[in-house]
């Protein structure tokens, strides 16, 4: 098995968890579907896929490095969706 710096857990009521294990580390909670976006309070970051059921919310981070820039922390959340994508394509 390949090793990755993602781990994925799934969660309960729909709040799944990604937890990145290489700098900057970090751990959230996610979810898909445009639905949930109105439950989510506080910073999130959003993936529209390809509709309102494909979209993914990252949410709740907890850093244990500090936060990257901006431009930084996007190009991570791009890769943490393409984890999440290839976490749920392997469960179908």
């Amino acid at each position: 098995m390949k090793k990755t710096d993602w781990t994925i857990e799934e969660g309960e009521a729909g709040y799944n968890t990604i937890i990145h294990c290489a700098a900057p580390c970090f751990t959230a909670f996610w979810t898909s579907g445009a639905d949930e976006l109105a439950d989510i309070d506080g910073p999130c970051w959003t993936n529209e896929g390809s509709d309102d059921a494909d979209a993914l919310q990252i949410f709740g981070f907890t850093w244990t490095d500090p936060p990257p820039a901006q431009a930084d922390f996007e190009r991570l959340m791009q890769r943490a969706a393409t984890a999440i994508d290839a976490w749920i394509a392997a469960r179908m």
